[in-house]
């Protein structure tokens, strides 16, 4: 044991190298083992610290100084098997590089970076077998007749994150880069109280599921200040996949993300697919997202069953986002208007707020579609500016979007039990801006289009009850087109509305 008296422990010391040649994978996890036992501080100074995978224990702080790097090896055969959670399952898979599991009170902090050389297990995912190594599709079968949902999980998506915090607690990342990562950059999973502030996440855009954070049936989760560049979902939470997801039962619950910056990637913050446990009380705020697929985006489908409840999306701006707004029930199904029975695998989705968000230069101004037997309910929208007037483009939309609807540049809505857009501005190209679908309940107060207004501004089919106020009447043409049965009322608007309404059903004009 190298302690110092201060409880310091400094990995060359242990006898690393930091030359990026020799393998320091001994020296470093002795310095962390004898950290755990007493608590203190693991020292790395500049240098490449060449390592296979490593463990943090309790009481820990891993320092990495500005120029030092640990870069883990490139041979899968380092990494051992653990059990973990892959895509909403319980499962074994190979070891993360850096994990923090069954510890509580780990700081990783510094100005260096973690560096999974996530290259080496990329170029085998759509590898013809026999470009693989020797051993790894042995290892690939041994993991599959182990994990008993193997047939609905790819081999390679037991790749090994970067950064994991499993079954942890109090557990503060700061400060440092993490980058490359062979599959997901950074999972807390079964934890609680843990912070990232102040990191750089950063995966190369064609990372084969290269996400930044996954935040997975974990509680009280602060992400702050940090840049996220990667391949997949910026910033993604979850809590378990359908029938196991409902067993285990284990929310992701208490979560702040602010002052975050997002470029490029499928997301800038999801919520799903895997949910089936349960995601509530989260709030998004200060946040950037530029150049990604969507901006907010909630996916989830039947099957799942779980609650996504109590989510608040407040001061965000996006820039050449393709789908700013999206509350998927489809994800990877086709839109089906038929309701089916409601049992434990009906997911339900209720009480999302979006505030004080601008959104220019975005293909699609949004798409909310729930299922016609759970409607999902209680969207809202206040204070939102969406310019949608950059060409469409299939690929900046999801799949149920493009494939189940002809897509347009409109606010879509569909089987929602009620949705209300408070002083909202859409601005598109074509008409309308706003289109409803089997929706119980559209309220739209103050909504601004661009002048001269399309025509219709605003349309809704099979909507029961459409209430409109604070709108001004255009010149010309039609603001509402109301078709199928259902009760319009119009009131405190600005002009003679009601001479711009097709409806099929009697407006009550007071």
């Amino acid at each position: 044991m190298h302690e110092t008296a201060t409880g310091r422990y400094d990995v060359r010391e242990y006898g690393a190298t930091g030359d990026g040649e020799e393998l320091d994978t001994d020296a470093i996890q002795d310095a962390l083992d004898d950290c755990a036992e007493t608590g203190g501080t693991v020292h790395v100074p500049p240098g490449t610290y060449r390592t296979a995978p490593l463990r943090v224990g309790d009481d820990t702080t891993l320092h990495l100084d500005a120029g030092a790097t640990i870069a883990f090896v490139r041979d899968y055969a380092a990494f051992p098997t653990v059990e973990s959670r892959w895509e909403g399952w319980d499962q074994v898979g190979f070891h993360p590089c850096l994990r923090v599991a069954d510890a509580e009170n780990v700081t990783v902090t510094g100005r260096g970076a973690i560096d999974g050389s996530g290259d080496y297990w990329w170029e085998f995912y759509d590898a013809p077998e026999s470009e693989h190594p020797d051993g790894l599709l042995e290892r690939l079968a041994e993991f599959e007749e182990r994990n008993e949902n193997a047939d609905d999980v790819s081999s390679f998506t037991h790749r090994p994150p970067l950064f994991q915090v499993y079954e942890s607690e109090n557990v503060t990342v700061s400060g440092v880069t993490l980058r490359n990562s062979p599959f997901w950059n950074t999972h807390v999973v079964y934890s609680e109280d843990v912070t990232i502030h102040d990191v750089n996440v950063e995966n190369p855009a064609d990372a084969p599921n290269g996400d930044g954070i996954d935040v997975d049936s974990s509680q009280f989760v602060r992400i702050s200040d940090t840049y996220i560049n990667a391949g997949d979902d910026a910033i993604c939470i979850k809590s378990g996949k359908d029938a196991e997801g409902r067993e285990v039962g284990r929310p992701a619950s208490g979560i702040t993300v602010t002052n975050c910056t997002v470029e490029a990637g499928h997301g800038g913050i999801v919520i799903g697919s895997e949910m089936s446990g349960d995601v509530r009380d989260v709030v998004v705020s200060n946040c950037t997202f530029t150049d990604t697929d969507r901006g907010i985006r909630i996916k989830t489908q039947r099957g799942r069953g779980g609650v996504v409840e109590d989510l608040r999306f407040d001061s965000i701006v996006m820039r050449r986002v393709g789908c700013p707004f999206v509350v998927n029930g489809y994800y990877f199904t086709d839109i089906d208007s038929e309701p089916l029975p409601v049992d434990e695998g009906t997911p339900m989705v209720r009480n999302v707020h979006f505030h004080d968000i601008t959104a220019t230069e975005v293909s699609s101004a949004g798409f909310m579609a729930g299922l016609p037997e759970r409607p999902f309910e209680g969207i809202s929208f206040s204070n939102v500016r969406i310019d949608a007037t950059r060409p469409l483009d299939a690929t900046d939309i999801s799949p149920a979007m493009a494939e189940n609807y002809d897509a347009s540049h409109a606010f879509f809505c569909k089987s929602l039990a009620d949705v209300s857009f408070d002083g909202v501005e859409i601005r598109t190209p074509d008409a309308p801006a706003l289109e409803c679908e089997a929706v119980e309940l559209v309220s739209v107060d103050g909504l601004r289009v661009p002048d001269p207004q399309p025509s219709p501004a605003v349309s809704v089919t099979d909507v029961a009850e459409t209430r409109v106020g604070g709108c001004t009447a255009p010149e010309s043409g039609t603001f509402l087109r109301a078709r199928g049965a259902g009760s319009i009322s119009l009131a405190g608007n600005h002009g003679s509305l009601a001479d711009h309404v097709d409806a099929d059903a009697q407006v009550d004009r007071r």
